[in-house]
């Protein structure tokens, strides 16, 4: 079983848009074969591939260790793709946390661009990268073609976000969980689910048990509710004016934002090219060198 169909079997919660979730049955399931027999590339090759694409006057990497890299060279971070929390083949939260410390400690690398076209997907693991996302110290910008659900949890750290176009989305920001239940399938099959616990323990996995039968109050409020706060408090402390807006805001309650609407609500700061975004970034990554190079100085002095 593959990535992709063990987040969409599971029954834990998605930061995910319902066109995400559609997108990505249709990956995890494919109607032909071909696809279970083909071994794809990983995600990493595949971003290598695009990196060598763009031009070099750009100074995106994705070697983010090398020491061969030019001065004041960007780092390009692609969260492109259905977000899980740890995958080979698929975009991975945990691996960009990696690129994320790598880029940190190379002096070659000044800045990161995060370049993002994903509906969202899987919610476990962003909390710890948020929080190594608050804690970088060079600068980030956020590019997006597509930001909806767990994808905005992540691009919503860049000091500026900005669309490409003027019929991106962003936004979709909430916590939701689904999946199917194939018992009655099954059951008609006469293939019948044995279970039995022992007598202490009879509230083992009795929270599924009871989502699966429709009573999804405890789901709700002891795992989804929990993980939708923390990523509404991770929105609001990374943009200034979604902290400002009610509780009862559209935005806060999971709708979905073309540019225009997106800048207005304080979801983005307006549309750049991504050789624009490139150069605004290097551009800080330089400011952002020189101030430290200075206060170093400063330091060495004292």
């Amino acid at each position: 079983m593959n990535e992709l169909q063990h987040i969409l079997l599971s029954d834990m919660p998605l930061l995910i848009s319902t066109d995400g979730y559609r997108r990505l049955m249709v990956e995890a399931f494919p109607m032909t074969p071909s696809n279970f027999f083909l071994k794809p590339k990983s995600y990493k090759d595949e971003v290598k591939e695009v990196v060598q694409q763009f031009p070099e006057e750009l100074h995106l990497t994705v070697d983010f260790s090398s020491p061969e890299l030019k001065e004041n060279s960007v780092a390009y971070h692609r969260i492109w793709g259905i977000v899980t929390a740890e995958s080979r083949w698929a975009f991975s939260s945990k691996q960009l946390e990696k690129d994320l410390l790598a880029a940190e400690q190379n002096p070659q690398i000044t800045s990161h661009l995060l370049h993002i076209n994903s509906p969202g997907g899987e919610a476990y693991y962003l909390d710890r990268l948020s929080e190594t996302l608050r804690k970088l110290e060079k600068p980030v910008i956020t590019l997006y073609e597509m930001a909806c659900s767990a994808a905005y949890y992540i691009g919503c750290h860049g000091q500026k976000v900005y669309a490409t176009t003027l019929f991106d989305f962003a936004g979709c920001i909430g916590t939701m969980t689904s999946f199917y239940d194939f018992q009655p399938y099954y059951e008609k099959l006469g293939i019948k689910l044995v279970e039995a616990k022992a007598d202490k323990s009879d509230l083992k996995n009795k929270m599924f048990d009871d989502l699966r039968k429709g009573k999804a109050e405890q789901y709700i409020k002891e795992v989804l509710n929990p993980l939708n706060d923390a990523f509404l408090k991770e929105v609001r402390q990374q943009r200034k004016k979604l902290s400002d807006l009610p509780d009862d805001a559209p935005v806060l309650r999971g709708e979905t934002f073309f540019t225009d609407t997106a800048e207005e609500i304080g979801l983005c700061d307006g549309q750049r090219t991504l050789e624009q975004a490139a150069q605004e970034c290097a551009e800080l990554g330089r400011k952002w060198s020189e101030t430290t190079r200075k206060k170093q100085a400063v330091y060495n002095a004292i």
